[in-house]
Parts: C-alpha cells; structure tokens; sequence
C-alpha cells in the first residue's frame, strides 16, 4: 500500500523547496538543478538517490512569477571531460600545454574561461597515484604554467579499502562542482570505515579574477540501510543578479529494524534545502532554511495524524523526520556531531557538515513538535500506550500545553496512598531483573526474600512463609539472558545486549526500533556533545522461546531471537503473552504499571489508564498491579508497600 504519509510530507515540502528556486520573482534566472554524479562522466559517482528541487517542481499553486521563471532558459550542466592519455599533459587551445605537477596526473578537467578574459583555461582534477590525494587546479590561458591550486582533497577522508570516483561539472554559468566519492563495495564496510563523500563548489568571480573555492560540503557514509544524497541547484533566490546556490539533501531508506517506506523513487525520500546567498564575502548561508522546511513536515505529520485513515502511517513518518533531522542538523537530539568536529565519524552523529562546521538548524522545539504528532496518531488510532510513550520520550514533563491536555485526557492523574507495609524485606533485584513482588489471583501479594516467598494478606494484616518456590530474577529466553538495554554514541538507535547462553563469550546486540534520542531518561546534555554509553532502565514484560517483551517506559518493545539476525518491532497494548511473576504486570497479563510521564502508569486492558503519583511513590521501584489495577505493589527502601489510587 502507498505512503500516503509520506507523499502528503513531501506535497508539504514542495512549496518550501519551490520558494528557493524563485520566491515569485520575473528577474530570477533559475537553471537546471544537479543531482550529484547525475551528469557526469562514466566511472564518476552515481546519484544516491532522489531528485533535486527547481522551479519546475512547484505545485498547483505557484503563481505567475514562478511560472515565467519556469519557462526561462535553463542552464545547460557541462560535465568534464577525461584527460589526455598518460595525463601528463593537457593542451590548450592555440599549442599551449600545461604539465601535471610532479607526481601528479590530471584525470579530468573542464576548458572554459573561468577568469572573464575571453580565453579558455583548465579547471582539472590532479591525483596522486593511489587516488587518495589530489588537487582542483587551475590554469589560466594566458599563462598555462602558473598553475594554481584551487582546492586540496582533505586528508582525512580516504578510507581503508575503498576506490576513489570523481566528478568534475560546470552547473551554473559562475559555479562548479567538484564530487570526490569513496567506492567501498560494501556499505557496511563503507559506514564502519567512515567513507566520506567530499563536495568543493567553486565560484567564477570573472573579471579577470581566478576561480575560488566558495563551499565544501561532507556526506558521511549512513548505515547500510539508509542512503544519503545531495542536489545542488544554482538560481538568484534574491533577484540581485548574483547566483545563489541551493543544496538540497535528502534521506532515504530505514534503519534496522525500522520498515523501509512503501513509496518508490522520489516518494520514498524526505528532502530539506540548505540557500546560501552570493554576497561579495562569499556564501552566506540563509539561516532560514531548513528550519522551515523541517517545520513544515512536522505540521504535515499533525495533520496526518488527525485522520483515521492517515494516523496509521504517522509513527514511521515520525521516526523518518527525526532521523533526517538528526542526520543534517547537529544541534539536533541524537545529532551530536560538533565534538567530533570534521570528523563526526560515529553512526549516530550527524553526518552533514559545511565547511564552516556541521549544520545548526536552530529548530529546538521540532523534536517536541513530532512527538506531539506522534501522540496525536496514536491516540486517534485508538491506541493510548503508544500516545503515553511519545509523549515521555526523553523522560521529560511534556513541556507545550497541548501536550499536557492530550496526556491527560489519555490518562487522568491518581494520587496514590500507601495502604499496606510489609515486615518482609524484598530481595533487591538488579536493573532489568524480574522484580521480587507478584499478586496473586486472589488479591495476596507474593514477597521474594531472601530467606523465600512470602505471602502477605494486606486484609488480614499478615504475613506467612509458603513453600511457593521463588522465581529467577534473571531475565532468560530459553538459554539466551537479556544483560542490558544502552543508549551509546556509535549507535543511532537503543540497543538490547543479550547472551546467547550462559558460557557464550561477549554479548549480542539487537536495536530496538527507538532512536538514540528516544527512550527513559535521556540526558539533558547539549545535543552536540554524545555523553557515552548509558545504561537504560528497563522492564522485563515476558520471557519465552520466542524472545524477550519489554518496557521502556510505555514504549513497549518485542525482541525476537528465532531468526539467524534477532529482530525487535513495537509491542501493542494488551500484550498477549502470559504474565510472568516478577513482572509489573498483573497476575492475569491484563494490567501494565510502568514508570511513565512523570509518575506511575496504571493501564488495563479494555479500562482506562490513570498515571499515579505522590505518597512514597517517587521512591519506587519494581512495581506490579493486581488484577484490574486497583492495587499496585512497589519495593519502598528495605520494605514492600501495596498503593491505591483515591
């Protein structure tokens, strides 16, 4: 079935994008966008995916400015072209040569004149013999030997085992481009190996003025799942009769374990702009974009998420935006990519960056925004948990009124009132361990000690030994363990660490499908500086065979370990799994308590969720509810203590 989420994000995106390419003025001069490698030479990189935007891309709505400017003459891209045999020479017109500097051979160049005297000079790429370095050189017609070097290849973009491919275009009649791309084969190599694609744009000042670098641009290699893409497009956004230059990057794919997107070619790709304005300076980014663009999605997501037949599809939108956003912008949650600075060479961080820095999309309210849509879906699909859970992403009050609104009507405040403190002292349990409290059918409360179970009738006021063998507090699936769930800098989304077997050496990780900055308690430091790994609290929800069911919050996971590659997908509400002891589920498997928003989240199948809070509750921990959740039991310090919601 068709994305219609997908396509209604980019129908939104559209007007944002057509805006750059005129803003509806007759004296624009738009020309043909480039799509990196599109149209250059064979052996040069391939398009990673999509279609840049233009003027010729503006919906029903454009007016007649845009029109007109549509219909002017485009510029012609002009690719390079190989060099001579050997390349050790490339001849000029009228019997002139210039030599390829020492230890150098020039691979491809472009003659055109790029200093406004009316001759043609060379624009070339020199490389060394292995490829990995290089120069932009230029050679002016008027004095072909005084070569002068436009652009170095950086150092610090080869990498181990990967071929470097070229490109070399004139895509406007004052810019080039130059795309340096490393070939690995294979794109998890790719990725591990940090390939970054490089983009030097060059601007012909004229006037008998040499070319000179005006942009670079990195591309860092995403995981093998996700392909990442460029577009540039030069037009005169302000109508002052300079070029501007528009780059429009776009994301496609999904990340493991999240669905790739229905949608096919350009559909299945969300796309912003990066403007740069020609000042006389040089390029001035506009700091306007992608801010816009980005916000324009988010309300496209809410609008989606308010339809019945669209709200389905809104959470993977949701989870394709924040990725996009964390990818491009560095200032973004999960993007990280400033203490890294060129390098940003880890998976989660962003993998854009300018020249200048990474990209600073100025946009802090747009993670809440999505969340907010999120909710929005969820609770219009009838599904409350799933509300709850993007609502309390990073384990935060909800910080917009709406926000407060939605989670209340979604589960109306309780406060709690301690009813019963048992003399038993619960056996500790460690993080993401079975608890040691579990209800019985009958309304009893079963205390794990260690000394054994304990039966207390809160009633009767009593407490007895029983021969109830105690259950594990290890979490085991068969002879798999569950150890940790961890949030780290290398990984763009939560990971769940398991053993395969009790002697098994190392553990195995499986991501879960929330991103890195998704989940309990994530940390408030800048987004720009990753903090390490971080343990995640975590409630074991069912063990089996089949795998692990777990909490984060009211985010509810499924990990699946039958397959040779374990895999993890979101868990509805009611679980279908029988209810383990130790579990914060009740005795019949129909009632949840989790922590969640800021308090206790009480959910009950066919019933509604209430979030519990005040008395000892703060200090919780290892909670399970009785059957229809009028009661829930917590390990307060060294004692267990039986609640009820008044």
């Amino acid at each position: 079935m068709p994305d219609r989420s997908c396509s209604k994000l980019l129908r939104a995106l559209l007007p944002l994008l057509a805006a750059t390419g005129c803003d509806g003025c007759p004296s624009s001069k738009p020309y043909t966008p480039y799509t990196l490698g599109s149209a250059t030479p064979a052996g040069s990189p391939p398009p990673l995916s999509g279609v840049a935007p233009g003027a010729a891309d503006a919906g029903p709505e454009a007016d007649a400015g845009d029109q007109d400017a549509a219909a002017s003459p485009r510029f012609a891209v002009v690719p390079s072209v190989p060099a001579p045999a050997g390349g050790k020479q490339w001849p000029l017109e009228g019997g002139a040569v210039v030599a390829a500097p020492t230890g150098r051979t020039f691979e491809a160049g472009l003659l055109l004149d790029a200093d406004g005297d009316g001759a043609r000079d060379l624009v070339a790429w020199a490389r060394s013999p292995d490829g990995l370095r290089g120069e932009l050189l230029f050679a002016p017609a008027a004095r072909p030997q005084a070569l002068r070097t436009l652009a170095a290849l950086p150092g610090d973009l080869a990498a181990q085992g990967c071929a470097p491919r070229v490109g070399l275009s004139q895509i406007g009649p004052s810019a080039l481009t130059f795309d340096f791309a490393p070939q690995c084969g294979d794109p998890q190599r790719a990725a591990s190996a940090g390939a970054t694609r490089w983009i030097a744009v060059l601007r012909l000042p004229g006037a008998g003025a040499p070319p000179e670098l005006a942009l670079e641009l990195r591309l860092r290699t995403p995981p093998p799942e996700e392909a990442l893409s460029a577009s540039l497009e030069v037009v005169d956004r302000d109508a002052d009769g300079r070029d501007d230059l528009v780059v429009s990057v776009g994301l496609a794919g999904a990340l493991r374990p999240f669905s790739a997107p229905a949608a096919k070619g350009a559909a299945a790709e969300l796309r912003v702009p990066l403007v740069f304005l020609d000042r006389p300076a040089g390029l001035s980014r506009d700091a306007a974009q992608p801010g816009e663009a980005l916000r324009g999605l988010a309300a496209s997501l809410l609008r989606d998420a308010r339809g019945k037949s669209t709200a389905p599809s809104v959470a993977a939108a949701a989870q394709r935006l924040r990725r996009l956003h964390a990818v491009l912008c560095a200032d973004a949650a999960g993007g990280g990519g400033a203490s890294a600075g060129r390098d940003a060479a880890r998976a989660g961080e962003a993998l854009v960056w300018t020249g200048v820095g990474p990209v600073r999309c100025g946009e802090p309210g747009l993670a809440e925004a999505i969340d907010h849509a999120e909710a929005v879906a969820a609770s219009t699909r009838g599904a409350p948990l799933a509300a709850i859970a993007a609502l309390d992403r990073g384990g935060a009050e909800p910080r917009a009124k709406e926000d407060a609104r939605l989670l209340a009507k979604l589960a109306p405040p309780a406060t709690a009132a301690a009813v019963y403190r048992t003399a038993a002292a619960p056996q500790p349990a460690g993080r993401g361990a079975f608890g040691p409290l579990a209800f019985e059918a009958s309304g009893a409360l079963l205390v794990r000690t260690a000394q054994g179970v304990v039966r207390v009738d809160p009633a009767a006021s009593t407490e007895s030994a029983t021969d109830v063998p105690p259950w594990p507090a290890a979490v085991h699936a068969g002879p798999a363990e569950l150890v940790a769930v961890e949030r780290r800098c290398d990984a763009p989304t939560l990971l769940a660490l398991f053993r395969s077997s009790p002697d098994a050496v190392g553990e195995m990780e499986v991501p879960l499908p929330l991103l890195r900055a998704q989940g309990p308690r994530a940390r408030a430091a800048s987004p720009e500086r990753c903090a390490g790994t971080e343990k995640l609290p975590f409630a074991p929800l069912a063990a089996s065979e089949r795998g692990f069911d777990i909490a984060l919050g009211a985010a509810l996971v499924s990990i699946d370990l039958r397959a040779a590659a374990p895999t993890s997908a979101a868990l509805s509400f009611p679980l279908t799994t029988p209810a383990p002891q130790g579990a914060p589920r009740s005795p019949d498997g129909a009632t949840l308590a989790v922590p969640a928003a800021g308090g206790l989240l009480v959910a009950t199948a066919g019933g509604a969720a209430r979030l519990w809070s005040g008395g000892d509750l703060a200090q919780a921990t290892a909670c399970a509810p009785a059957n229809g959740g009028a009661r829930v039991a917590c390990v307060v310090g060294a004692a267990a203590v039986i609640f009820e919601a008044k």
